[in-house]
């Protein structure tokens, strides 16, 4: 996994070919599901800051997601992975229950397992065991962009 003092500062607006999108699109959901949550947020993000961002409130979910179990897993800091884990699943929320391709419903109700382990986490004396790892299960490849 990449760290971010490793990145090179990408493109602020680049130009994807829809072949290139959905290649970052599907990239990104395996990086995420393969808990390379760092990865994950960076391929999104470059469709997000391109010149066709749309759906923009699904990557920016997706990503604040990402990050918010980065957050976690890599950083040990449960109270602000918990804040942009909640924020991502507020903005993919009204997207529910599918949306390009993808079941956000489970996404959904795992990131709420998640957002309420994280929170109780952050709080002094917590001992309860870790939910399962979120998973972004796709359900029509053919509609991922």
């Amino acid at each position: 996994m990449k760290e971010p003092a490793d990145s090179i500062q990408p493109e602020l607006h680049p130009v994807l070919t829809a072949e290139r999108r959905r290649e970052l699109f599907a990239a990104g959901v395996r990086c995420f599901n393969q808990e390379e949550y760092f990865d994950a947020h960076e391929l999104w993000e470059e469709i997000w800051r391109s010149t066709t961002p749309e759906p923009r409130d699904l990557f920016q979910g997706l990503i604040q997601v990402a990050v918010g179990m980065y957050h976690y897993r890599r950083r040990q800091r449960p109270a602000p992975a918990a804040r942009v884990l909640s924020r991502g699943l507020r903005r993919l929320e009204p997207l529910a229950p599918r949306s390009h391709g993808l079941d956000l419903a489970s996404l959904l109700a795992s990131g709420e397992l998640w957002w309420q382990w994280l929170s109780a986490a952050a709080s002094p004396g917590a001992a309860a065991e870790e939910p399962p790892p979120p998973r972004i299960r796709i359900l029509d490849p053919q509609q991922m962009l």
